[in-house]
């Protein structure tokens, strides 16, 4: 990656004078870091540290794209998404953890994982970080679907053609890792685009985000 290219720290224009984390909950937390520009300004910015997330849009062996209709707290109502998991366990890879969410909410196994993107989901005040993938060619699981998590009560698996997804997840408002999904496969269907394999993220992607953050001053 050049320097000063999306995601480079190189020459930020500003310095942590002090950083505090107000708050840890079971998910996120909450730091507030004091910044300075070179006149030696400040401003205080509050950031949500959040341990991240994998995702995939899965297409099955019929060429049906599988997606997971499920209720969101925070929105007030169900959405229509692809099938995704936190990374709420760091000894896990970033693959393995892809693959137990599919298991558990898709209830599919195998196929073929290519990953399309990786990117920040709401940078203006937080860092979590979305590695997106596509899952071609999935079955499904062997024997009793594991069991879900009692948050996940209700959750829908839904089976539409690309053309139906698109329609469906497009009504506003929808969901930001489900559109960009969506659209980067349909370039890729037409022949106009392909993920660049060299920006794959490395196995302990989550582990390192987590040992990246600031420490407290």
């Amino acid at each position: 990656m050049a320097d000063g290219g999306p995601g480079s720290a190189a020459d930020p224009p500003f310095r942590v004078v002090e950083s505090r984390r107000l708050f840890r909950g079971e998910l996120v937390a909450v730091r507030s870091d004091r910044i300075a520009d070179p006149e030696g300004q400040t401003r205080q910015r509050e950031v949500i540290e959040h341990p991240g997330a994998v995702a995939a849009l899965v297409v099955d062996e019929d060429g049906r794209v599988l997606l997971v209709e499920q209720w969101r707290h925070a929105t007030g109502g169900r959405l229509l998404e692809v099938a995704a998991g936190k990374y709420d366990h760091l000894d896990e890879e970033v693959e393995e953890t892809l693959r137990r969410e599919l298991a558990e909410e898709l209830q599919v196994e195998g196929g073929q994982l290519t990953w399309l993107a990786s990117f920040f989901t709401t940078p203006g005040w937080s860092d979590e970080v979305c590695d997106l993938y596509m899952a071609e060619g999935v079955h499904a699981t062997a024997g009793p679907p594991p069991e879900l998590d009692w948050e996940e009560a209700g959750i829908r698996v839904v089976r539409v053609s690309f053309e139906q997804a698109l329609d469906l997840v497009s009504r506003p408002p929808g969901d930001a890792k489900t559109l960009i999904a969506l659209g980067l496969y349909g370039l890729r269907r037409a022949g106009m685009w392909s993920p660049d394999p060299a920006g794959r993220p490395p196995p302990d992607a989550p582990r390192r985000r987590a040992a990246a953050r600031p420490a407290d001053r």
